[in-house]
C-alpha cells in the first residue's frame, strides 16, 4: 500500500473517529429531549478539534515510518487519482451547499442545518478517500 493509501486511510479513520465522538455527545447532551435543543456550537468546535487532532497524530506517524515516501512528488497516476477525488468531493459539497440553501428557505432550526452541513462535508471527504483508494487498486 502506497504512502497516499495509507494517508487516506488515516483520513477516513480520523473523520469517523471524530463523528462518532460528535454524535455520541450530542446524543448524551440531549439525554432524551430534542436533539435541536441542545447547545452544538461547543461540540462543534470539539470535532474540529478532535478531527485535527487524530489527522495530524496519524499523519506524523505514517511521515515518521516512511519518510522518504511522504517526501516523494506525486506521479502521473496519483495526479489523476488525486484529481478525480476532488472532483467528488466537490459534487458532494455542491449537493450539500444545495440542501443547505433548501432547509434554510425551509426554516429549519439552525441546528439541523448546521449538521446537515457538518454531514455533507464529512461525507464528502469520506467518499473523496474512498475513491483515492479504490482508483489506486483499480491501477487507474
Amino acid at each position: 500500500m502506497s504512502f497516499r493509501d495509507r494517508s487516506a486511510l488515516v483520513s477516513i479513520a480520523a473523520l469517523l473517529v471524530a463523528s462518532v465522538v460528535y454524535a455520541v455527545a450530542l446524543v448524551s447532551e440531549a439525554s432524551g429531549s430534542a436533539l435541536a435543543d441542545v447547545t452544538y456550537q461547543p461540540y462543534m468546535v470539539g470535532f474540529v478539534i478532535v478531527l485535527a487532532l487524530v489527522s495530524i497524530a496519524g499523519q506524523v506517524a505514517l511521515a515518521v515510518t516512511s519518510p522518504r515516501e511522504a517526501q516523494a512528488p506525486a506521479d502521473e497516476r496519483e495526479r489523476l487519482i488525486a484529481w478525480r477525488s476532488g472532483s467528488l468531493r466537490g459534487y458532494v459539497l455542491a449537493v450539500g451547499a444545495f440542501v443547505a440553501i433548501c432547509l434554510a428557505m425551509a426554516e429549519v432550526s439552525w441546528f439541523w442545518i448546521a449538521n446537515a452541513v457538518l454531514a455533507l462535508w464529512v461525507l464528502a471527504e469520506i467518499a473523496g478517500g474512498v475513491l483515492t483508494l479504490t482508483l489506486s487498486r483499480r491501477g487507474v
